[in-house]
C-alpha cells in the first residue's frame, strides 16, 4: 500500500513591524506669557533708563500676582505660579545715510521675560496692559499642562499607543489566519503641543475662561500629547 505524502511544512514565522500611535487632548492648565522690553535711541543713558524703569514696573505687577508664602512657594490660588526675566542685552551701531556717510551712533537695550499663569483672566488683563505699555513687545502666549498631568498622560498615552500597535498587527496577521505575538518594543517620541480649538461647541467651564483683550478673545487652547512606539511581532 502506497504511503501518503508527508504534510507540507508549516509556513515560516511572519515578522510584522508596526508603529503604534496615540494622541490625547487636554485643555491647557497654564498660560505662559512671553514678552520683551526694548528701547532704542541716541542716548545710552536714556535707553538704559527706559528698559530699567519698565522692568521695575513689570516686576512690581508680577510680584503682586505671584505672592510667596513663608516657605517661599506660591500659594495654590496665586494667579502667577512663577516668572523670570533675562539679563540686559545691549549694543550700539552707526547708521549711514543714502550717501554712505556715517550718522549718529544709536544705542539699544532689551530683556525678555515670561510669566506662567494659573489664572487666565489675570493673564488677559496683563496682556491688555502690556499692549498699551511703552517699550514692551508681547510675543504671545504658550499653552501648557502641569507636570503632574503630563506624567499621568505619559502612562495613558503609552498604553493607547501599544493597543494601536496590537490592532494594526492583528489586522495584517488576521488576513493570513495567523496570531501575532509582540517580541520587541522600542519607545519612540513623546511630545506635547498646543492645538487651537475648533468648532462652535464650548464646555461650560471652558466658556468661563474666555477673556477679552482689547476686543480679542483670549482662549486657552487644547494641548495634544502624542506618543509613538515601534513594535515587532511574530505571527505563527
Amino acid at each position: 500500500m502506497a504511503r501518503s505524502p508527508p504534510p507540507p511544512p508549516p509556513p515560516p514565522p511572519l515578522t510584522i513591524s508596526v508603529t503604534g500611535e496615540s494622541t490625547i487632548n487636554r485643555v491647557a492648565e497654564r498660560g505662559v506669557l512671553k514678552a520683551a522690553v526694548k528701547s532704542t535711541g541716541l542716548s545710552q543713558e536714556n535707553v538704559s533708563s527706559d528698559v530699567t524703569n519698565t522692568c521695575n514696573r513689570l516686576r512690581d505687577i508680577l510680584l503682586k500676582l505671584a505672592p510667596k508664602s513663608a516657605d517661599g512657594l506660591a500659594p495654590p490660588d496665586a494667579p502667577v505660579t512663577q516668572f523670570s526675566m533675562s539679563g540686559f542685552a545691549t549694543h550700539s551701531y552707526v547708521k549711514r545715510d543714502k550717501d554712505g556717510n556715517e550718522c549718529e551712533r544709536e544705542f539699544s537695550a532689551s530683556t525678555n521675560f515670561e510669566a506662567i499663569f494659573r489664572d487666565f483672566a489675570k493673564l488677559g488683563e496683563l496682556t491688555s496692559t502690556l499692549f498699551r505699555m511703552p517699550h514692551v513687545e508681547v510675543y504671545g502666549t504658550e499653552w501648557r499642562l502641569t507636570s503632574a498631568t503630563i506624567k499621568s498622560l505619559g502612562s495613558e498615552s503609552r498604553k493607547a499607543a501599544m493597543e494601536d500597535a496590537i490592532q494594526k498587527a492583528r489586522d495584517y496577521a488576521g488576513v493570513l489566519g495567523r496570531n501575532p505575538v509582540a517580541v520587541d518594543v522600542t519607545e519612540g517620541s513623546a511630545v506635547s503641543t498646543a492645538r487651537t480649538k475648533q468648532g462652535a461647541t464650548r464646555s461650560h467651564y471652558y466658556d468661563t475662561w474666555k477673556t477679552q483683550v482689547d476686543g480679542m478673545t483670549l482662549e486657552p487652547e487644547d494641548v495634544s500629547y502624542k506618543t509613538k512606539i515601534d513594535v515587532k511581532f511574530q505571527a505563527e
